[in-house]
């Protein structure tokens, strides 16, 4: 009897050991799309230097669009969100997306998302994607899975 708690103990304990790894993600708060030598493309980043020059590095991630991984993830994206983008910068912030050159309203739109989810935490644009999903529930799945496996070895044994 001693043997089954021990194993069960070092189960439990390798679980709760690795669900910080399994929660622990980097995805971005700001994705954005752009093509080389577009202007609004270039005013953009204009606008997001000084925005981020405080946050972690992960808070924005660049897509250049003539690469393909780039395009067939601006495409997932655009599903996940409903959009067709049709102009460059593309940008997905929260459960927005902004196209083209930016209006005043549409930049500080930006700013106001990305400040509240620097302080309160925000789903990030990849986390539509439906892979992210699976990962995001991997933690409960594990959870789940060592009970079924600690419960199905108790009845063996």
């Amino acid at each position: 009897m001693k043997s089954v708690a021990a194993v069960l103990a070092t189960l439990c304990f390798c679980l709760v050991a690795s669900l910080p790894a399994f929660s622990e993600t980097s995805d971005p708060i700001i994705v954005v799309f752009y093509q080389e030598g577009c202007n609004s493309c270039d005013q953009l980043d204009q606008f997001l230097d000084p925005l981020l020059f405080e946050a972690p590095t992960s808070a924005l991630v660049r897509y250049e669009i003539s690469e393909p991984e780039s395009q067939r993830l601006l495409e997932a994206l655009s599903k996940a969100y409903k959009e067709n983008p049709a102009s460059y910068p593309v940008v997905f912030v929260g459960s927005k997306v902004f196209c083209g050159e930016l209006s005043r309203g549409e930049e500080a739109t930006i700013s106001d998302i990305f400040e509240r989810c620097l302080r309160y935490g925000c789903e990030s644009p990849i986390a539509r994607l439906p892979i992210s999903q699976l990962r995001a529930d991997l933690p409960r799945l594990a959870l789940f899975l060592a009970v079924f496996l600690a419960l199905t070895w108790l009845q063996l044994h």
